[in-house]
């Protein structure tokens, strides 16, 4: 990889301004760059700028320190603010980033090669490296720069480098689970046990999550509800009180035996988000609980468009699963839960879920923080021009 990643960077130094490397948190780009400076120098090249390699306390990743690349020296850049498992921001030192800009400051001047690791929300907002950066930029020195993937046309066009080769570190995350391979995994969990409990990882406060989202739906004696995605039953009974009618939709038919065992009333189907087995505007309130994140990005908005079809008029939902209001927060998670994050789950950004369901014609949608790294989704389906009457799935 340092010899296919040096013979990278000269070509491109032959023919552009700059590059960038680009990867997830964990796939080395820090690590990546530090190699390549040391290649670099001995094609003689003069080589500046920062790097920010991880701060580790006990093996565990407690900030980032910044490097300057032409005398090794460190400072502290950023640390989080308590242990634990916030989704809040690095807390940055202004002392660090004066430093940084400082190095980046002095590269301008001295070096045929300036690394800037990394550009991220912060300079693109106007704040972090952007005063060394924009230095680096006002320079004849060539740039390699460091984003996130998520970034890399933001990062491009704020910087005026529209069309630098961008180099792409690591292998790619794996592809979604097709829908029998969804149904396979819960069959599997079913066989041993109920869906996790949360104690740990993405799921932890899971029980604490579920009590506070069942607060936000409302529902009487005489009426019905349908959890999508069922499982064992774990939310649809903390919303039903007693009198309510229970329908159940889970991929997994051993599942549904399970959740059929510890609550016979209830009345269960096979099914799945976008194809929900059951008719127009039967229930009151349709229910889900950490199963959305299951679904590709451009199955959103055809999952709401089936949840808005098998509400009533006038009623609403309320979705529960692990989200994120910006990509540098789900970032930050996964690296402070480090190999207790599941890389093969793809978790939302609430304002995608938002979007996708407002697209799909709910109204009144809105997202609410139920626990550290949980969010429901509630929205109501429009009343309809036309009244029809409510019909009763079929036993």
């Amino acid at each position: 990889m340092s010899g296919d990643l040096l013979g990278a960077a000269l070509a491109a130094r032959a023919g552009a301004r700059a590059m960038v490397l680009t990867g997830g948190i964990g796939v080395g780009k820090t690590r990546a760059v530090l190699t390549l400076a040391g290649d670099l120098r001995r094609q003689h090249l003069r080589v500046g700028g920062v790097a920010s390699p991880w701060a580790l306390v006990g093996g565990e990743t407690v900030g980032y320190r910044v490097r300057d690349l032409t005398t090794g020296e460190e400072h502290p850049l950023c640390s989080r603010p308590a242990p634990g498992l916030p989704s809040c921001r690095f807390t940055f030192s202004p002392e660090g980033l004066a430093f940084a800009n400082a190095v980046l400051a002095r590269a301008t001047r001295e070096a045929e090669v300036i690394v800037v690791d990394e550009v991220g929300p912060l300079e693109l907002s106007g704040g972090g490296f952007t005063p060394g950066l924009r230095a680096a930029l006002g320079s004849p020195a060539f740039l390699i720069l460091t984003t996130r993937p998520a970034l890399v046309d933001e990062v491009r066009a704020w910087a005026g480098l529209a069309g630098v080769p961008t180099i792409e570190l690591g292998e790619r995350p794996p592809a979604l689970r097709t829908l029998a391979e969804t149904q396979h995994l819960f069959d599997a969990a079913a066989e041993h046990c109920a869906r996790p409990t949360g104690s740990t990882g993405p799921l932890t406060g899971y029980a604490d999550s579920l009590a506070r989202a069942a607060t936000l739906v409302t529902i009487a004696p005489g009426e019905r509800i349908l959890d999508i995605g069922i499982g064992t039953g774990a939310f649809a009974c903390r919303v039903a009180v007693p009198g309510v009618e229970v329908w159940g939709v889970d991929p997994s038919p051993t599942m549904l035996t399970r959740c059929q065992k510890e609550h016979p009333d209830y009345h269960l189907r096979e099914g799945h988000f976008l194809a929900l087995p059951v008719p127009d505007g039967a229930f009151h309130a349709v229910l889900s609980s950490f199963a959305f994140h299951h679904l590709a990005p451009t199955e959103y908005e055809p999952a709401f468009a089936e949840i808005t079809r098998v509400l009533e008029p006038g009623r609403r939902f309320a979705l529960l699963d692990i989200l994120f209001t910006t990509e540098q927060a789900r970032e930050e998670a996964r690296v402070i839960l480090g190999d207790l994050w599941d890389d093969e789950e793809t978790y939302p950004l609430t304002a995608e879920v938002v979007q996708a369901a407002e697209s799909a014609g709910a109204v009144d949608v809105a997202p609410h923080r139920v626990g550290r790294l949980h969010w429901a989704i509630t929205g109501t389906r429009p009343h309809s021009p036309v009244s029809r009457a409510r019909r009763s799935p079929a036993a």
